[in-house]
């Protein structure tokens, strides 16, 4: 049984543990837990929990100012890859957008990350621009992001 709530400071290592497993450190897309507990600090800043048997399934961290919104990261946990967590986080996190009367959500993705490219284009998201070396991995090697917008 799945289901999803806010997320408060107690998740943080949990979370932080998730996205270790999530995000392949070669590509430095996932952040430590100082970063998400920073984060989760800030004003119009919003994380909501996918929890399948108990446990941490993924979460969606999201930001909002004025009229936008950035989704700033979705994880989900790799055994639990294929049942559908990520496109309902982004579901949610596009509803908690509308919700809240923004007219544009914006994200990064890696240039390479195919799988979260498609999801969102699926969503609506097109492809506005590029980050030259916006991610920073293993070895400092760096990698494009591609901006990426939807119209609410």
């Amino acid at each position: 049984m799945r289901h999803y709530r806010a997320v408060t400071i107690d998740d943080v290592p949990a979370l932080a543990a998730l996205m270790s497993r999530a995000f392949d450190p070669q590509y430095g897309e996932g952040w430590n837990g100082s970063q998400l507990l920073g984060t989760l600090a800030m004003s119009g800043t919003r994380a909501e929990m996918a929890v399948a048997d108990g446990v941490p399934a993924g979460f969606a961290l999201t930001r909002l100012a004025a009229e936008d919104c950035e989704l700033l990261l979705i994880a989900v946990e790799p055994l639990r890859s294929g049942q559908g967590i990520g496109t309902e986080l982004l579901k949610r996190s596009i509803d908690l957008a509308k919700h809240a009367q923004v007219r544009r959500m914006f994200l990064e993705v890696r240039s390479g990350n195919n799988a979260a490219r498609g999801l969102y284009e699926r969503h609506g998201f097109i492809c506005v621009g590029q980050r030259k070396d916006y991610y920073v991995g293993e070895n400092h090697l760096r990698f494009d992001a591609m901006t990426m917008a939807l119209t609410l």
